[in-house]
């Protein structure tokens, strides 16, 4: 009798174990796609952080530039050798949605090093406007206020794919 039972199965584990080896073969298979695509995810944030840091810094020393002034810098409205210091407010159109040349030509390097960017930030200062301490016509006339400036940053990471700009309006006193 155990010898019938024998001949009847005729290659059904050969079948059996070949489904289980493709279903093995599916889970690892789906397994280094979800890590491949950890990798990029992880990647991608790694490039993002470095972009911000990178523009962080920049809008730092743009904030420091203007804390070492003892007069309030001049802008300009047009600038005959770039970069210059300080702009007209609204003189630039949305420094934000520029392209990286305008940024190379129209904006400041930082002044440091940072490793692992495809290029060094830079930033842009515009003048915002002026805050006298009172409302009196005098104060105003003598200058004794808060000076408003934006500072425009843009830094990139490891590609230039990322991108990230940051902007702030700094106040500060000449008097």
């Amino acid at each position: 009798m155990n010898i019938n039972l024998k001949l009847q199965q005729k290659g059904m584990v050969l079948i059996v174990g070949l489904i289980f080896l493709l279903i093995l073969t599916m889970i690892g298979v789906s397994a280094m796609n979800s890590t491949a695509l950890s990798e990029k995810l992880t990647q991608n944030l790694r490039d993002s952080t470095t972009a911000f840091e990178a523009s962080e810094a920049s809008l730092a020393e743009g904030e420091s530039w203007l804390t070492a002034q003892t007069t309030p810098p001049v802008p300009v409205s047009t600038c005959s050798s770039s970069p210059c210091n300080v702009w007209q407010a609204n003189t630039l159109a949305a420094p934000y949605s520029q392209s990286s040349s305008w940024w190379q030509t129209n904006a400041k390097s930082f002044s440091g090093t940072i490793y692992g960017v495809v290029a060094q930030p830079r930033y842009i200062i515009e003048y915002y406007g002026f805050v006298p301490y009172e409302l009196s016509p005098d104060a105003a006339g003598r200058g004794q206020g808060y000076y408003l400036y934006r500072v425009n940053a843009r830094g990139t990471g490891a590609t230039a794919n990322a991108q990230i700009n940051l902007q702030s309006i700094y106040s500060t006193q000449f008097n």
